[in-house]
C-alpha cells in the first residue's frame, strides 16, 4: 500500500507529528545559531549583523509561533486521547496536530534553506498524506461526518 492507494482509514498518529515537531524545533535553532554566529547581512541593508535584519527578525518570530501553535495542537490531542473523549474528536485532534505539526517542521526547513543556504533532510511522510487531514477535519466540523476509520461498517 502507497500514499495513493492507502484508505483516508489511516489515524494520525501522535508519535509522528511529536517527531515533526521536536525536528521543527532543531531546525529553528540550527538556524538560529547559524544566523547569530555565521550569516551576512544584505549588502543594501546597511546593517552590520543578519541578525539585526527586521525581515530575518520576523522570519523567527513567524516560525516561534508556528512551532509554538503545533505543540499545543499536539498537547490537546495528546489530552484528549488520553481522557478517553469522543473517538472523533481524538481522530479530529490528532490530524489538527499532524498538520500543524508538519507545516511547521516545512516552514523551519524552508526557512533554515532561506537563511543558510542549506537544507537538512527532512522524512515526507508520502503513507500519511496531509490532503486527506484536511478534508477529515473539514468534513467532521461543517457536515458532522465521523472519520472513516470511526463509521460502522454495517
Amino acid at each position: 500500500m502507497n500514499a495513493l492507494t492507502q484508505t483516508a482509514a489511516a489515524q494520525p498518529s501522535l508519535a509522528r507529528s511529536g517527531n515533526d515537531l521536536e525536528r521543527a524545533r532543531q531546525l529553528l535553532q540550527q538556524t538560529l545559531l547559524f544566523v547569530r554566529e555565521q550569516a551576512q547581512p544584505w549588502a543594501g541593508s546597511g546593517l552590520a549583523k543578519a541578525s539585526d535584519d527586521p525581515y530575518v527578525i520576523s522570519r523567527f518570530g513567524d516560525l516561534q509561533i508556528r512551532i509554538e501553535v503545533a505543540a499545543a495542537l499536539h498537547e490537546r490531542a495528546e489530552a484528549l486521547r488520553n481522557a478517553a473523549q469522543d473517538p472523533a474528536e481524538v481522530s479530529v485532534a490528532q490530524a489538527e496536530a499532524a498538520i500543524a505539526s508538519a507545516e511547521a517542521l516545512l516552514a523551519a526547513s524552508n526557512a533554515e534553506f532561506e537563511l543558510t543556504g542549506q537544507r537538512s533532510p527532512q522524512l515526507a511522510a508520502l503513507n500519511d498524506p496531509l490532503r486527506w487531514k484536511y478534508q477529515l477535519i473539514g468534513n467532521y466540523r461543517l457536515n458532522g461526518v465521523l472519520p472513516p476509520s470511526l463509521r460502522s461498517a454495517v
